[in-house]
């Protein structure tokens, strides 16, 4: 996708995606920043740059699909309480959309770690 088949303001936005990972931050310490996403029916968060280990927790049941830049799109199903953690190696990251494509309203709440996870970087997802 981006590729020829991108648009150009498409191909913008993903070399330009914005640190914020979340509609709203809540909490933010040395330790960790806290955001929430609450998402329409048809609504999307622009594309975005995840930096740091994170991880989000599903407050709703819905359906979503993510673009990368590679191309490679997504879609995925949440049940409340879903929960995937994210490590990445230095200087690696990861930069996606999220759109809801189901039909009720989805919720997220996604903490950064602003120190490594520590975590086996043989596994990028836990």
């Amino acid at each position: 996708m981006v590729g020829h088949e991108a648009s150009k303001a498409l191909r913008d936005e993903m070399a330009n995606a914005s640190t914020q990972v979340g509609q709203l931050l809540v909490l933010e310490t040395d330790i960790v920043r806290v955001w929430h996403i609450i998402l329409a029916p048809g609504e999307r968060l622009g594309f975005h740059r995840h930096e740091l280990d994170y991880c989000w927790i599903a407050l709703t049941a819905g359906r979503s699909r993510s673009m990368y830049l590679d191309g490679k799109t997504v879609d995925t199903d949440y049940l409340p309480g879903d929960c995937k953690v994210f490590a990445f190696a230095d200087n690696e990251t990861m930069v996606h959309d999220l759109t809801n494509i189901g039909d009720t309203n989805i919720a997220f709440t996604t903490i950064e770690f602003r120190a490594s996870l520590n975590l086996d970087r043989s596994r990028r997802v836990w």
